[in-house]
Order: structure tokens, then sequence, then C-alpha cells
């Protein structure tokens, strides 16, 4: 009898140990707390993704719990959460909202960005942070799975081609890389210091371009109005092409002369130079001259009427005007007579009497 309620306490103890020792309960499986000691007002967040986030998460602004997830739903293919946080708490509009994990295998949690410098109104209680204003930080299998695909599929093995080929490249060539380097460099700093030139080249061509456009009409009416000049240009090559012949035997013809009398050019050039140096020295009266000259055509024009000139001189000259006008002219005048001895001592205005005018 006693060996039976040894086997029958043996099993009964196997039963209750399999359990426990199966399950192996520790404080990580007791259930996270939803409430918050003091007072508090609701507040919602929209995710696109809130799978890592346990319901019961801390809420936190920095390292400071200022509120607890108190349950999520779904709504309009988004993760809605659903917080309480602390009432002396006065969240700012603009506050931003960030899945993060406390250590890479720790428990997910809400981290409140509030913004530096906080213009707007507060977020009223039951107010929602919208999509646009959450997101989901990256997570220990976000990591591996982007490590998996750096390893497996990100071409590596095509780095190492490129760097082979590169190494190639640059053996032996490492003066001339280093001269391309120091060119491009100087290069990059002309352009540096003209941007201001370039921009204004730009915004010239920008204003072009929106000027052009503007116009496009008129540039369109301009080419269907040349649309026929060019056909007649064009019927007309034959003649252009025998008159740029005619041009160039022209121009074989005038080398030739030119040839043949460059010593008589350079001659009279050598004339011309010091009527030229005259006129240069001349230098700012030569309007002047001109202008008088023009008005003595002014007066020569109304002192010659007909086939005569209207003159009156005061002539004071050696001798008498018939010998004046032989020596400027010969022949010109008569030779005048003696004077009679009662005559000689007149003045010598008295040939101006008579005579030769």
């Amino acid at each position: 009898m006693a060996s039976n309620k040894s086997v029958v306490s043996v099993v009964v103890a196997l039963v209750i140990a399999a359990p426990l020792t199966g399950c192996s309960l520790n404080f990580q499986h007791l259930p996270l707390g939803r409430g918050l000691p003091g007072e508090s007002y609701p507040l919602n967040m929209e995710f696109v993704d809130a799978s890592l986030l346990p319901v019961g998460g801390e809420v936190r602004i920095g390292q400071a719990v200022v509120g607890r997830v108190t349950s999520m739903s779904a709504e309009t293919f988004a993760a809605v959460v659903h917080t309480e946080i602390e009432s002396d708490i006065e969240l700012p509009v603009g506050t931003r909202a960030r899945i993060e994990l406390s250590t890479p295998i720790g428990d997910a949690f809400v981290n409140l960005e509030v913004p530096v410098d906080p213009t707007g109104p507060r977020l009223e209680p039951g107010s929602t942070i919208a999509r646009s204003e959450t997101v989901r930080g990256p997570d220990v299998a976000q990591l591996l799975g982007a490590v998996g695909t750096l390893l497996n599929g990100s071409g590596l093995a095509q780095v190492k081609n490129i760097v082979s080929e590169a190494d190639q490249i640059l053996d032996g060539r490492e003066e001339t890389i280093r001269d391309l380097l120091a060119r491009l460099d100087t290069f990059l700093g002309t352009l540096d210091d003209r941007k201001e030139s370039i921009n204004s080249a730009l915004n010239s061509l920008n204003r072009l371009s929106a000027l052009i456009g503007d116009e496009s009409a008129t540039i369109d009416e301009g080419l269907r109005t040349l649309t026929p000049a060019l056909g007649v240009i064009a019927d007309q090559r034959q003649p252009l092409l025998d008159l740029l012949d005619e041009t160039d035997r022209l121009s074989t013809a005038t080398n030739s002369v030119l040839d043949q009398s460059a010593d008589q050019i350079s001659e009279i050039t050598g004339r011309l130079s010091p009527i030229l140096d005259q006129f240069s020295a001349m230098g700012p009266t030569l309007s002047e001259t001109m202008s008088n000259l023009d008005n003595a055509r002014v007066l020569l024009e109304r002192a010659s009427p007909g086939d005569y000139v209207n003159i009156d001189l005061d002539v004071d000259v050696e001798g008498t005007v018939t010998g004046v006008l032989n020596e400027i002219i010969p022949g010109a005048a008569p030779p005048l007579p003696p004077l009679p001895a009662s005559d000689r001592e007149l003045p010598i205005t008295t040939p101006l009497q008579g005579g030769t005018r």
C-alpha cells in the first residue's frame, strides 16, 4: 500500500513539474502596465507599421517616460496607436512620433520629437498625429535583411572588378593623374570665381528663351514667309555659282595688277605721307578750315552771278598792273605807251584808269 502511494506521489510531481519547466515562467512574460499613476489625456498616432510596438509600451520625450500605449487599431491602411499622455505635458502642433528600439533585442517605444521653437497651438486631448508626421525606425530584422542583400545580391564581385580595373588604369600613370587632378582643381576654381558671370549669362539666356517663347508666333510667321525666298535662292543657284566663279577670276586679276604695280603704289603712298601729316598737324583746326572754305564758296557764288566776277580790291604793288599780269600770264596785257612828260608826275594809280582789265 505504501508502495502505491509513493508511485502516485511521483506521478503527481512529474505532472506538476513538466509544465513549469517547459514554460520557464519569468518577469519578462508578465504583461506591461497600460495606465499612468496620475491624470492623463488621450493622444492618437498613425503609423504605416506598428508591429513591433507592444500594448503598454512607453511613450518618451528623450529619456523621460511621459505616457503609455493603451491600445492599437487598424484604420484605412494605417496602424492607429492609442496612448495616454501625462496631463502636465503640453505637446505643440508639429510634434513628430517615431517608433524606436531601446536595445537591438529590446522592446519598442514611441519617441516624441517636439519642435525646437514651437510657436503654434497645443495638441488638444484626443488629437491625432498624422501619418506624415510619424516614422517607423529600423529594427534587427531590417538590419539583417539589408546585410543579407549586401552580401548576396548587391554586386560586391562587380565592385572588386571595378577596383581591379581602376588599379590597372592608374598603374604607372600616377603623375599624369595627379597633374590632371591639379588642372581640374584649377578649372573648378576658375568656374567658382566666375560663378556670378555664369549665373548672369544663364539668367540672360533664360530671359532670351522666354522672349523667344513669347514671340514664337512671329518667328513661325517669319519662317513661313522666308520659305518662298529660299525657293528663289535655290532656283538661282547656278547664276550664283557663276557669279562666284567670276569673282574668283576678278580676285586673281586684281592680285596680278597689284603685284605689277606694287612699286608705284608704294611710291604714291610715300608721296601722300607728307600731305596726310599736314592734315594730321591741322588737328582741331581742320573742321574750322573746312567751314571757312564752305563760307568762301557761298561768297564766291554771290560774287559771280554770270560769266564775270564782282570784286573790289585795294592793290599795293610795285610797277603797273600790266607788268604784274604779264609776269603771271605772259601776253595778258599789251605794253603801255610812254607817258608824256607832263604826266610822269602823276600817281601810280594812273594806269588803273584804262587798259586791260
